[in-house]
């Protein structure tokens, strides 16, 4: 009897356990209730680390990566570790450009580190010379630099004061023979005019217009221009002070240009009508030994008088 009840017990082991059926139906938490959020599948790849989503963390504050955990400066835009995103796509990074060690220069261009001292970068070959020229030339590639130094050299040119050179140095040496000529023996006479004006006992002085010559009226003219060219040497040395001061001439620079060039066309238009053409006639030996050393040097500095002017009245 006890070996059929002990046969039955091990019968009722050997079947299979069947299921018990949850008879409670499944409901979803309240909202009381907190969710559990299960964790992320494991990879079949331990090496292949899962992605995290965007934190967002404000620019002003430090960033931990989701990732790998590193603390990052504020700011940056991917994890200096993982290079995992740490900001939102499109919202601007401030990157904090590290400062170049002692001894070095960071290039404007490239942000290469350079030894200081040095006149170009060894990267990309841009000017770090400390001119304001050589910063233009770095700073803009290629021929824009170019234009850029040749506008600032222009514009230090115009505004830097202009002066003449040529215009006054002839009008001084119109006036140095103006002043030899006064000094020699004139057409009329045996004395010169400066005898005639001071080296005589009742010379006319300063009222040169007493020594005309009588009987004609261009030999007075001639000696009007000639006696006092004391005063157009004057105006001629002013005229070229002023003119090397400045290029071009002012209202009243070119009314005395006007008046020296009208004195120097008299001059030598007179002597080739008084002393040439009038003279003594004969051949042209005779002519010339009978022409006075005043009247060919009037002849001479009066032309480069006229030149002298031309060239400073043009600058106008």
């Amino acid at each position: 009897m006890q070996d059929d009840e002990r046969d039955q017990a091990d019968a009722a082991t050997d079947q299979p356990a069947q299921p018990v059926e949850d008879t409670q139906p499944s409901q979803a938490p309240s909202e009381a209730e907190a969710w559990v959020v299960p964790p992320p599948p494991t990879p079949a790849n331990p090496d292949v680390i899962a992605a995290h989503p965007v934190p967002a963390t404000p620019l002003s504050e430090g960033t931990v990566c989701p990732r790998c955990g590193t603390d990052n400066r504020p700011g940056i835009a991917f994890c200096r570790a993982c290079g995992q995103r740490l900001i939102a796509p499109g919202a601007p990074a401030a990157v904090e450009r590290p400062s170049p060690p002692d001894g070095t220069q960071a290039c404007p261009r490239c942000g290469t580190h350079n030894r200081a001292g040095v006149a170009f970068c060894q990267n990309c070959g841009a000017n770090l010379r400390p001119s304001d020229a050589g910063a233009a030339e770095g700073a803009v590639p290629g021929a824009a630099a170019g234009v850029a130094v040749a506008q600032a050299r222009a514009a230090a040119k115009a505004d830097a004061p202009r002066r003449a050179v040529l215009g006054p140095v002839v009008l001084l040496i119109g006036a140095a023979g103006m002043a030899t000529g006064w000094l020699l023996p004139f057409a009329f006479g045996g004395a010169s005019l400066w005898d005639r004006a001071y080296g005589a006992p009742g010379a006319y002085g300063l009222a040169f217009w007493r020594g005309y010559p009588e009987g004609s009226v261009l030999k007075s003219a001639y000696f009007g221009l000639a006696a006092p060219v004391p005063l157009l040497v004057l105006a001629l040395v002013v005229l070229a002070i002023v003119g090397m001061l400045r290029a071009s001439p002012a209202m009243i620079q070119r009314i005395g240009l006007l008046v020296a060039l009208a004195w120097g066309l008299g001059l030598a238009a007179l002597f080739l009508v008084v002393e040439l053409v009038g003279g003594p006639g004969g051949d042209v030996v005779q002519i010339l030994r009978a022409l006075s050393p005043a009247g060919i040097i009037f002849l001479l500095a009066g032309l480069i008088v006229v030149i002298g002017s031309l060239t400073r009245l043009w600058r106008a």
